[in-house]
C-alpha cells in the first residue's frame, strides 16, 4: 500500500508540472524532492538523533538499528571525550552519531558506499557533530590499493558491499574505490589513533584485521568490537586467534544480545 501511495504522489507531481518549461519543471521537481526528504528523530538514552531516510533500506536504521544492538550502545556509553572511535562500516552513521553526540568522542567514520556516505555526511550536519567526525568514503582491507567495490545495492542504508570478489553479491553494479590497510591509514598525518574500533564489514572482517595488526597491538587501543558471521566457525576462530595475538581478549562480562558482535578488550 505504501508503494501505491508513493507512485500516486509521483504521478500527481508530474502531471502538475507537465506544462512547465523544461528548466522550470526540473527546478520545481528538485524543490519538491528537497521538501519531501524524510527525516526521523530517534531518542536513545535521552539523546535526540536526527536521521535522513531517503530510501526504503534507510528506514531500518531509525526503526531497528539501536534496538538490535543494545550491547553496542552500552559499550559506547563507556566512551569519554578523550576517546577516539573508528566506526568501520559506518553506513549512515547511527553509532558514529551516538558516540559523537552522547559522549563527545572523536570519530573516524568509514563507509565505502558513496550512496550511504552522502547521507552519513548529511546526518553529521543535521546533528551538529561535523567538527567531531571525520567521514571517509573508502574501503579497508588487507591491502592498500585501488580496487573494485561490489555493491549489494545502490539504496542508502543497504548492506552487503565488499571488495572481495569471492564474497560479492551479484548485483551487476560496482564502483572503483581506494582500499587501505588500517595500519597505513592510521599513519596518515591528521588522523588520530583509535582507542576503540568497531568493524562491521559483512564477511571480510578477517581481511580488515590482517591489515591492522600494528593498530590492534598498540596499547592505546582499549577495545575492538567485531562482527562474527555465526555460520562461519573457522572464520570466527581465525579472528579470535588474531586478536589474542595482538593482546586483546574476549570481554568476560560480554552477554549475547542477539547480534553477531563480539567485544575484545586489552589484556592488562
Amino acid at each position: 500500500m505504501t508503494q501505491l501511495y508513493a507512485r500516486f504522489l509521483v504521478v500527481v507531481v508530474r502531471l502538475a508540472t507537465a506544462l512547465f518549461g523544461r528548466w522550470r519543471r526540473l527546478t520545481v521537481l528538485a524543490r519538491v524532492h528537497d521538501g519531501l526528504a524524510p527525516e526521523c528523530v530517534v531518542i536513545v538514552n535521552g539523546i535526540s538523533l536526527t536521521l535522513l531516510v531517503p530510501d526504503r533500506k534507510a528506514v531500518y536504521w531509525p526503526r531497528y538499528g539501536f534496538q538490535k544492538e543494545p550491547n553496542t550502545i552500552a559499550w559506547i556509553e563507556g566512551f569519554s571525550d578523550s576517546d577516539v572511535f573508528y566506526d568501520i562500516g559506518a553506513n549512515i552513521g547511527v553509532y558514529t552519531l551516538y558516540a559523537a553526540k552522547a559522549r563527545s568522542a572523536r570519530v573516524v567514520a568509514i563507509e565505502p558506499s558513496p550512496f550511504s556516505h552522502r547521507v552519513l555526511v548529511d546526518n553529521l550536519r543535521r546533528n551538529g557533530v561535523s567538527s567531531l567526525v571525520t567521514p571517509l568514503c573508502l574501503a579497508v582491507g588487507a591491502e592498500t590499493k585501488a580496487m573494485p567495490l561490489y555493491l549489494g545495492s545502490t539504496e542508502v542504508g543497504s548492506i552487503g558491499h565488499t571488495i572481495d570478489r569471492e564474497e560479492r553479491i551479484e548485483t551487476g553494479f560496482e564502483v572503483g574505490t581506494l582500499a587501505f590497510r588500517l595500519d597505513d591509514l592510521t599513519e596518515m598525518e591528521g588522523l588520530p589513533h583509535p582507542t576503540h574500533i568497531k568493524i562491521d564489514v559483512d564477511g571480510i572482517e578477517h581481511q580488515v584485521l590482517e591489515g591492522a595488526r600494528s593498530l590492534l597491538s598498540n596499547p592505546a587501543l582499549k577495545s575492538a568490537m567485531v562482527e562474527f558471521l555465526t555460520h562461519d566457525n573457522p572464520g570466527r576462530q581465525r579472528i579470535s586467534a588474531l586478536l589474542v595475538e595482538c593482546g586483546l581478549t574476549l570481554a568476560t562480562d560480554w552477554r549475547d544480545d542477539g547480534s553477531d558482535n563480539r567485544l575484545f578488550v586489552r589484556c592488562r
